[in-house]
């Protein structure tokens, strides 16, 4: 320190050494953009990915933050509009979670129906969704990941879950309120979902199989929680008074073709296709409908019957 006389002031000039306070710079972080909460009872949200850095708040167990990266051990989390840092391990990704809309629904390996059948599932089961890409959602079902149309889910409870499970007899007489036009296009739905399903009539009851009285019990099912039978023959007595000519074909509704020893069914689709069970093929296919064609001997309005069942 100086001290010196001008003009009778005496000026005094200091050097002083300031140490300045450490600068964190925040470190980079991988994107990951998801929602997650605190496991434990409360901790802190620091400034930084260290205990070094000071704390900002501190959150309860249960709260939901957004995890926007990670640094090392630490997770980067924006909550109330400002960035903070937490212990990874006090944090759980949450999920979204999905019920199925149809009955007797597969859950498949892979996204497609050319993937084979793991489980079928009924109404309103629970799943947890792990994320949706082209029509499909990936989900967890006990413990396994696998795949289901997401045309066949929905994010709440149907008001009303089907009372007949695959392959029992008797319609549930509660089961749907829904239009005829709706369990047409869910119909259809739950019939693409079944595509390369392989055919077989003493497995027509098991996951992955499916012959054509099955396939389209099942398609129903899925579609208002309403059994239309068990057998052609069954679904032939059933459907009697929902017969209609071919000139009023629509999409949902049942060809039939009616003979001694060789009955089949299958479900037309529109734009002249129908989804079937095929013997010859071996599997569940798409093949095409001539309107000029003797095969389809009637047509039947399924979802009409379907919507009348309450």
């Amino acid at each position: 320190m100086h001290f010196k006389i001008r003009h009778g002031l005496i000026l005094v000039s200091a050097v002083c050494l300031v140490s300045a306070a450490p600068v964190h710079a925040r470190a980079a972080y991988k994107p990951t953009a998801k929602t997650v909460c605190l496991t434990k009872t409360s901790v802190h949200m620091r400034k930084g990915p260290g205990l070094n850095y000071p704390v900002q708040t501190t959150i309860q167990r249960g709260a939901r933050v957004k995890k926007i990266g990670t640094s090392g051990s630490w997770s980067a989390v924006k909550a109330n509009g400002s960035v903070s840092y937490i212990k990874s391990r006090y944090l759980k990704k949450l999920y979204k979670v999905v019920y199925v809309s149809g009955n007797s629904v597969n859950l498949r390996t892979g996204p497609g129906t050319t993937y084979s059948s793991i489980a079928v599932v009924p109404q309103n089961t629970k799943l947890k969704c792990l994320g949706k890409s082209a029509g499909w959602a990936k989900v967890k079902y006990k413990k396994r990941t696998c795949y289901i149309s997401s045309a066949l889910t929905s994010s709440r409870k149907s008001a009303s879950a089907s009372g007949s499970p695959s392959g029992s007899n008797g319609t549930n007489s509660a089961a749907s309120s829904q239009s005829a036009d709706a369990i047409r296009s869910k119909a259809i739905a739950a019939a693409r979902a079944r595509l390369g399903d392989l055919y077989s009539q003493s497995k027509r009851n098991f996951p992955g199989y499916a012959d054509c009285s099955s396939l389209l019990r099942d398609v129903f099912l899925s579609a208002s929680g309403v059994n239309i039978g068990e057998t052609t023959s069954g679904q032939i007595a059933r459907l009697a008074a929902y017969k209609k000519p071919f000139s009023s074909l629509q999409a949902g509704d049942i060809l039939m073709r009616i003979e001694p020893g060789s009955n089949h069914a299958a479900l037309y689709i529109g734009n002249c296709q129908y989804i079937h069970a095929s013997s010859t093929r071996g599997r569940v296919i798409i093949s095409t409908y001539y309107p000029t064609s003797t095969y389809w001997t009637c047509c039947y309005d399924a979802a009409a019957y379907c919507s009348s069942q309450r």
